[in-house]
């Protein structure tokens, strides 16, 4: 049942991307490109809110003789941040200190990044939701990091921790419906114009809604409802990690204010293989971001994302008091008033899963 489908190709450089955006994006009737001032990722390409995606600059890689292709997104170090256009992210040099196997030690050259290990991405991703939606019955990820694999990066002969996920392997051509050689919500690749386009989440942070990527997690189950590669390298990562909240049984309005992994399996067409086609009619759980880069504080962002997942009580649901959150006081304030808890009943707090999310933009206001 595994198709592939043949993406044509021309290359363009960051350098001159806003000449030849038109030409370089994938084609959408009725897109609705989000206004560049509100794009946090600078070297996004164009940000589509209709049908769900971001387009970035892609770049080709190695590992162990593999042809890997990969995206930028994040640096520890302001001016690596400036030069690639990424989102500065100093906590990521704490993360380094307390976790040295969530860190990859690499080469560069004319070539790209010769990484130490990389992601296998021909398992099929399955998910399966359970009688309530979440728990699901069947969750496996499409994309499986070997032991090594990390997407944070340090360059021989550099300090600065680049957040540098690999998104595809091989030389083509590029399975972006069934993705058995690209990550789940990779949409589209242009290995000659350099560009890939993903599928983006919607969020909050502070209150205010934001979209953001998500690449990897330390978890297997995670990963597949992320469409992320699973790589348990990242299940160290203790230090220099922000908090991202999530609700495994919110409210299930899809015309009002729905939240909640249920709400994305039953809903959001969670079992479904991501492409350009459907894009824009998949649904996120609207999870919460801990910091923004925007916010009043923006060195304290990282992408590096330590998940926190509360559950609705009994008697919150038949109080119909599961309302949608949108910061992390609305998380404290309902734990507190013993409306949610964590899973099987414990309290609401840290799980001990990481994922590495990137965040894109804000759609209205900034956090």
């Amino acid at each position: 049942m595994r198709k592939q489908t043949m993406i044509s190709v021309a290359r363009v450089g960051l350098c001159v991307a806003a000449v030849l955006l038109a030409s370089a994006l994938p084609r959408h009737l009725n897109a609705e490109q989000l206004p560049r001032a509100k794009v946090v990722l600078a070297n996004a390409l164009a940000v589509d809110l209709r049908a769900q995606t971001v387009t970035v600059p892609l770049y080709r890689g190695t590992s162990r003789g593999r042809t890997v292709w990969y995206i930028v997104t994040d640096s520890s170090e302001q001016e690596e941040a400036t030069k690639r256009g990424a989102v500065y992210a100093p906590k990521l040099a704490e993360m380094v200190e307390a976790c040295g196997s969530c860190v990859q030690m690499v080469h560069e050259n004319d070539g790209g990044i010769d990484f130490n290990a990389a992601p296998d991405f021909s398992p099929e991703r399955r998910f399966q939701p359970g009688p309530m939606g979440f728990p699901p019955s069947v969750a496996a990820p499409g994309s499986i990091g070997a032991e090594a694999y990390s997407p944070f990066v340090r360059i021989a002969g550099q300090t600065a921790i680049i957040n540098a996920p690999i998104v595809a392997d091989g030389n083509g051509p590029f399975d972006v419906v069934t993705h058995t050689n690209t990550l789940d919500r990779v949409l589209a690749i242009d290995a000659t114009k350099m560009t890939a386009t993903l599928l983006i989440s919607r969020g909050f942070a502070n209150g205010k809604p934001v979209v953001y990527i998500s690449t990897e997690a330390s978890d297997p189950g995670v990963a597949s409802m992320e469409r992320a590669t699973f790589a348990p390298a990242l299940s160290g990562a203790t230090e220099g990690t922000i908090p991202v909240f999530a609700v495994a049984n919110g409210p299930m309005d899809d015309r009002g204010a729905p939240q909640g992994f249920a709400f994305a399996a039953l809903r959001g067409r969670l079992s479904l293989d991501a492409t350009l086609q459907n894009s824009g009619s998949l649904r996120s759980p609207m999870n919460v971001l801990g910091s923004f880069p925007t916010g009043a504080d923006p060195e304290s962002y990282t992408p590096v994302w330590s998940a926190h997942v509360g559950v609705w009580t009994v008697a919150a649901v038949s109080d119909h008091a599961n309302v949608q959150l949108r910061s992390p006081q609305d998380f404290t304030a309902a734990a507190d008033a013993g409306k949610l808890t964590g899973p099987d009943g414990k309290p609401f707090g840290a799980i001990g899963v990481i994922v590495n999310c990137e965040v894109v933009a804000y759609i209205d206001d900034a956090p």
